[in-house]
């Protein structure tokens, strides 16, 4: 952390000797504030990085998921046959509060489903027809959910 607050430091304010002593004496006072008073920590940091990374990978992969449901959706209003909606239930088997309302909120940000409800471990999903239903209860949304967990 001190490293890369004396960069922040000298991008900002130029490189001097003058710049430099300050910005070390600046920076190690920020480190230190932020090692006693609030459990900084270098692992902590890292684990932090390691999650962060993980759920920049599930953005990315939602983005991929609504893309793919949005040519869904059109496909089923462009065929002639009437969509069959219908109401699914399951269990998500999840530990977390956290890591089911992102599956919840995933489900309802991907075209032609919504999440109706959420009790407990159970999802209620609205699919806009029978082949969106597929594999619905064990969908990649909850797998990446499970690595987010860990």
């Amino acid at each position: 952390m001190f490293i890369a607050l004396l960069i922040l430091w000298l991008i900002f304010g130029g490189v001097s000797v003058t710049n430099l002593v300050l910005g070390a004496a600046v920076s190690a006072l920020i480190t230190l504030f932020a090692v006693k008073f609030m459990g900084y920590s270098s692992a902590r940091l890292r684990a932090g990085l390691k999650k962060g990374g993980r759920a920049l990978g599930y953005g990315l992969f939602l983005l991929g998921e609504i893309v793919k449901a949005n040519l869904a959706v059109i496909k089923l209003i462009y065929r002639k046959k009437e969509p069959e909606p219908l109401l699914v239930r399951f269990n998500a088997g999840l530990k977390t509060d956290m890591a089911r309302v992102l599956v919840a909120n995933s489900i309802t940000l991907t075209p032609g489903t919504i999440t109706v409800e959420l009790i407990g471990d159970e999802l209620c999903v609205h699919a806009l027809d029978r082949s969106m239903d597929v594999g619905i209860e064990s969908c990649a949304f909850i797998e990446k959910a499970k690595e987010l967990e860990a």
